[in-house]
């Protein structure tokens, strides 16, 4: 059986944090409805990190209510899983982009996110900050 006091990630299922796994973000609208991304994210060991623009839905959502989800699934079993439900703690500017560089390089082995991955004008409009997600509960499956 599962523990549903849990709140950090058991070893048997970090590697679906920690890349390349695409994960269900879910943040709640000003409407009170669950909204779901699809995002790349990291674990720095206490915390799930999801990389944003500043001003966008995510950063707004979360700043009006900090509850999120998120779920990521072994893309080579689907009956593999981890569910992470906890608050946004921080939101940090992610300094000369090195978060989102990291994902980048990580899930798509760009070498910089702008230029390699996004447009590089966008650097320069954008505002790149770090989601510190702390988890609450964590589910997995198969159970530990």
């Amino acid at each position: 059986m599962s523990n549903h006091d849990e709140t950090t990630i058991p070893p048997s299922h970090l590697d679906l944090l920690t890349g390349p796994i695409y994960v269900v973000f879910t943040t709640i609208a000003d409407d009170g409805q669950p909204e779901n991304t699809i995002v790349w994210c990291s674990w720095d060991g206490e915390h799930v990190l999801v990389n944003t623009v500043a001003g966008r839905r995510k950063d707004e959502n979360v700043r009006r209510n900090p509850k999120v989800a998120l779920t990521a699934m072994d893309p080579n079993d689907p009956y593999r899983w981890v569910d992470v439900r906890g608050f946004v703690e921080m939101i940090v500017p992610d300094e000369g982009n090195a978060n989102i560089n990291a994902h980048a390089k990580l899930y798509a082995g760009a070498e910089s996110y702008y230029g390699d991955f996004a447009p590089a004008e966008r650097a320069a409009k954008e505002e790149r900050i770090i989601l510190k997600i702390r988890p609450t509960r964590v589910l997995t499956y198969p159970h530990h």
